[in-house]
């Protein structure tokens, strides 16, 4: 059974891209349904990485209370300026 999907033209061009890299490194051309299986099963292999990868946005307050309880404190008074420092180096 085949269908169609609506795919903006960023994606299409990624899509796009990825086929030819495919073919380059393969050494065989690659159909875009095939390529899309394939990105299926492996994406399906690897789902619970996936997932954690699409979080959203804003985090559930028990999420949020999760993270806080994973704070500590060390007992050494930290300021912005040193955030920052060890942060970006300036």
């Amino acid at each position: 059974m085949s269908q169609n999907i609506k795919v903006n033209e960023k994606d299409k061009h990624l899509f796009d891209m990825f086929q030819a890299e495919f073919t380059l490194k393969a050494g065989k051309k690659i159909t875009q349904q095939e390529l899309f299986s394939r990105i299926m099963e492996f994406t399906r292999s690897k789902k619970d990485n996936f997932f954690g990868k699409i979080q959203t946005l804003p985090l559930s307050e028990n999420d949020v209370k999760k993270i806080r309880a994973l704070q500590d404190d060390w007992g050494v008074k930290t300021e912005e300026s040193d955030i920052d420092s060890t942060i970006y180096g300036a």
